[in-house]
């Protein structure tokens, strides 16, 4: 092993680069763009998905992304429906030949969700990507 092998396997975040933006940079658009027409023109043959959860525990310091702390009663079922949705229309909005290379879920702590609540994320990644 080379010392920068070695280096990376003892500092394996060494380079990691933080690339969200700040949630206040998030606006509506105005015209609100359709997703078939943004997308027509672009590679899809090895797209990423993410899956944002925004559930914590607690809040961490340095965190800059939508979360809360919590979910009441009912809340991360709704946000999962409005997931499903989502992936639905952007399913919809992608042409038949787009293939899924990678896969992620983040944002707040996705071990937030139950077992269940879980197994429905991974179905409707499973359900939309394939």
């Amino acid at each position: 092993m080379t010392a920068a092998e070695t280096a990376a396997s003892v500092r394996p975040y060494q380079s990691y680069v933080y690339a969200y933006p700040h949630k206040t940079a998030y606006r509506p658009l105005r015209p609100r763009p359709a997703l078939g027409e943004l997308w027509a023109g672009e590679d899809q043959r090895a797209l990423s998905l993410y899956l944002h959860i925004p559930f914590c525990e607690v809040r961490c310091g340095f965190c800059n992304l939508f979360t809360r702390i919590g979910a009441p009663d009912g809340l991360t079922t709704a946000y999962l429906d409005a997931l499903e949705r989502q992936a639905g229309a952007v399913r919809a909005a992608l042409d038949g030949g787009a293939r899924f290379a990678t896969a992620a879920f983040g944002g707040g702590t996705p071990t937030f969700l139950t077992a269940a609540e879980l197994t429905r994320l991974c179905d409707i990644c499973l359900l939309y990507t394939s």
